[in-house]
């Protein structure tokens, strides 16, 4: 049964491009210095001698620091553990044999710079994969953005038609929006939509994605999960909202959801078929009164 991750969010992505960023700068000097330590007789600094320089070099200390879940992911972070593991120890070799005044083999240095290069074309593709991923957020919620939010959705279709899993789509539209804006300013309004969205991820399931579709409009997408049990996730989200207020300026003000949940047919044509049903019970949740929940019947 395949499984679709969605725990990426805008702020790991951006903390893991810095550090992808040095690493490899940081690496390229590296070797600078390693070479010239060689080719000139130079003292070599600890972090080519040292036993475990992989973990003690800028990349390594995040690398086996606290990474999230969603990057480790990503086939190419497994990659590099032993290309970064040996070029540090072979670097140490290396060292070891030039400060012994003994020659280095053709073959072993060459043997050296391919690894080099190939730790260096995986950072980069781990960098690479990481701005792809930067480009499917939201730049004022960090939440996921339309176009990554309907590509989703056209995924979990084809597990519902393949595997025959259950899923639900949520709509959600934070009630009285314009006020918000009117009487605070849009800077209060961009707080607000921010405030829903980290609301929604410390609040929903880890396999659950929550995607920006437009305005004060988002999308949830709510995997192996059927109507009746999306409305309850759905119910109890908007309950410990009310719990909840956000501080605009020095005043606090409420904020409530109208939320409409569908679930997805074997017999749909398409994903959209669902966010049309969970769009019209979205609609059946402000016309009777906003803050609260309707499933489509």
């Amino acid at each position: 049964m395949k499984k679709i991750v969605y725990q990426f969010a805008s702020d790991e992505v951006e903390a893991a491009l810095l550090i992808l960023n040095k690493a490899i700068s940081h690496h390229r000097l590296w070797f600078d210095n390693l070479h010239t330590s060689i080719v000139c007789g130079q003292p070599f600094s600890e972090d080519i001698l040292h036993d475990a320089a992989h973990k003690h070099c800028d990349f390594g200390k995040w690398y086996y620091g606290d990474v999230c879940e969603s990057v480790r992911s990503i086939s190419e972070f497994s990659a590099i553990e032993p290309v970064h593991a040996y070029m540090h120890s072979h670097a140490r070799d290396l060292a070891i044999i030039a400060s012994q005044n003994k020659k280095i083999s053709v073959d072993d240095y060459h043997s050296f710079l391919k690894n080099q290069r190939h730790l260096i074309d995986l950072l980069t593709k781990l960098r690479d994969t990481l701005t792809e991923h930067e480009h499917c957020f939201d730049a004022v919620t960090g939440a996921v953005n339309r176009k990554s939010i309907s590509l989703l959705l056209e995924q979990n279709f084809e597990n519902v038609k393949r595997y025959n899993q259950v899923y639900s789509i949520a709509m959600l539209d934070i009630d009285h929006f314009k006020k918000i804006n009117d009487q605070y300013g849009h800077i209060a309004g961009d707080r607000v939509l921010k405030y829903i969205c980290e609301f929604y991820r410390d609040t929903l399931r880890k396999s659950d994605c929550l995607g920006r579709y437009g305005g004060e409009e988002f999308l949830l997408i709510l995997p192996e999960t059927s109507q009746d049990v999306a409305l309850e996730l759905m119910n109890n989200a908007r309950t410990n909202m009310l719990k909840k207020k956000i501080i605009i300026g020095e005043t606090p003000i409420d904020v409530t959801v109208s939320v409409g949940v569908s679930e997805v047919r074997p017999e749909d044509k398409n994903a959209w078929q669902a966010v049309e049903r969970a769009d019209e019970a979205l609609y059946q949740a402000k016309a009777s009164g906003r803050d609260r929940v309707k499933k489509y019947v």
